[in-house]
């Protein structure tokens, strides 16, 4: 059926506008009226789009700024750290941590023996050393890229963050190498050097040999011989004591004799130990402490036992293997650039 027929003329005008219209329907369309749209008067205006690549872009270029700008600031930090003029004296503060104040100069070449109270001496920009009383300590060299002292007496308490050999103490009984790290050091009255490492690492040598010296181990240092291997300093007393007995040993007999008491009393960490010893020994000796060392710590699957006998080198590998400080890492021990508290 056609819609626009039907037999209620007044429904026409619903299909043709031409068409008179039913009251009722215009009645409607009246009250409706106000609500039509015009687009013309009313035009549908629709939201931007928001601009997330430009916002994006602007971002990137802001963290760049900002990245560069830290950068920038960094480098000339490391550059004021490292630059120090050539021969220019050490600041000296005296006094409580809290209260200190600079009251004199460590100069070039000119011994300086430390009374009552502790001092604390800069050492150039790169770190600090605090000075017990009693001590006696001399600035022999001082540059950007090298800073060198001597302690013929005394206690100090050293904090350096710098690149490897940037600072080296001088001792009766040897030379005393920061790799960039803090740490203790003790010269008593026979020219014993007594080293203890808190951070990073410190060579001990002389010229009899050379000791690496890693954070948590103590090593000593006298003229006549050789530093002695490091020990931790949470090992067992027994294992503290009969090592530096094995170390001035003169024969292997008095060796094996000590080395049962080093064998039961040492732990897992104490390979370290154990294997700087055997790279000082030979046969017999040398093959029962690398024995041990390998029931505590087995070594690398590419080494064994047989094969360090025969090369000595091949001992170095299981060194490697060991949980200790990365050697050549200094900057990750950052926190040593900043000042901490004193015992």
């Amino acid at each position: 059926m056609n819609p626009q027929s039907g037999n209620n003329g007044d429904r026409d005008y619903l299909w043709d506008p031409a068409a008179p219209p039913d009251d009722a329907v215009a009645e409607t369309e009246r009250l409706l009226e106000p609500l039509q749209f015009i687009h013309r008067q009313k035009p549908l205006v629709l939201p931007a789009r928001p601009a997330r690549k430009k916002n994006l872009t602007r971002t990137m270029l802001a963290i760049a700024a900002s990245l560069a700008v830290v950068g920038i600031a960094a480098t000339m930090m490391w550059w004021w750290r490292e630059s120090w003029p050539a021969g220019r004296a050490w600041p000296v503060s005296v006094g409580a941590a809290a209260s200190r104040q600079a009251v004199a100069a460590l100069a070039l070449d000119r011994p300086l023996v430390v009374n009552a109270p502790a001092t604390e001496i800069a050492i150039a920009r790169i770190g600090a050393m605090l000075v017990e009383p009693g001590s006696a300590i001399t600035l022999t060299e001082t540059t950007s890229a090298r800073h060198r002292i001597t302690l013929d007496r005394g206690s100090i308490s050293v904090r350096v963050w710098a690149p490897p050999a940037r600072f080296a103490i001088r001792t009766p009984a040897g030379n005393v190498i920061d790799l960039g790290c803090v740490f203790d050091l003790n010269v008593d009255a026979a020219g014993l050097t007594q080293l203890k490492v808190l951070t990073g690492w410190v060579q001990l040598e002389n010229g009899w040999g050379e000791t690496l010296v890693p954070a948590g181990t103590s090593a000593t240092m006298l003229a006549a011989r050789r530093p002695s291997v490091p020990v931790y300093d949470d090992a067992a007393p027994l294992f503290k004591a009969r090592v530096p007995e094995f170390e001035r040993a003169v024969d292997d007999a008095t060796r094996l004799g000590i080395l049962p008491e080093i064998a039961v009393s040492a732990r897992r960490r104490d390979v370290l130990t154990l294997l700087m010893l055997a790279n000082q020994s030979t046969g017999a000796v040398k093959r029962a402490l690398l024995e041990r060392a390998a029931e505590l710590r087995p070594p690398p699957a590419d080494v064994t036992i047989e094969q360090i006998l025969a090369d000595r080198s091949r001992l170095w590998i299981w060194y490697d293997a060991l949980d200790l400080p990365p050697a050549k890492s200094w900057w990750l021990n950052w926190r040593d650039a900043l000042p901490r508290p004193r015992r």
